[in-house]
């Protein structure tokens, strides 16, 4: 199968586009549609940045993200404004994510999060 020559793109233009991909909750093939892009060049951008985090792992000889438990945990009402969820995470550390969070930080954070 050929694929189509494409124009050249800065590897900030392709960071941007995965990062609004991975915000955007859709599927590839849906949001390479929706950017006018054929589904293989996101499959590609995918997969080399897949592979570009295996290699950084494997030469910091760091292990899979290990799971950790993640347990429930009830607040009074009055120590909240709003509805949120906690997320108790090692250590005893908690995470507190109101109704109107930012789901691209969220991201981030979680990702900065299992890097530790």
């Amino acid at each position: 199968m050929n694929r189509p020559a494409s124009s050249a793109s800065s590897p900030i233009d392709i960071a941007s586009l995965l990062a609004e991909f991975d915000a955007s909750g859709t599927n590839a093939s849906a949001f390479a549609r929706s950017r006018g892009l054929p589904a293989w060049r996101l499959y590609d951008a995918l997969n080399r940045r897949k592979a570009r985090v295996e290699v950084a792992a494997a030469r910091a000889g760091a292990a899979a993200p290990a799971l950790l438990p993640v347990h429930a945990v009830s607040e009074p009402s009055s120590a909240r404004a709003e509805p949120s969820l906690v997320l108790e995470i090692a250590g005893g550390h908690r995470l507190r994510i109101g109704a109107d969070f930012d789901a691209v930080l969220l991201r981030r954070v979680l990702e900065a999060l299992s890097r530790c």
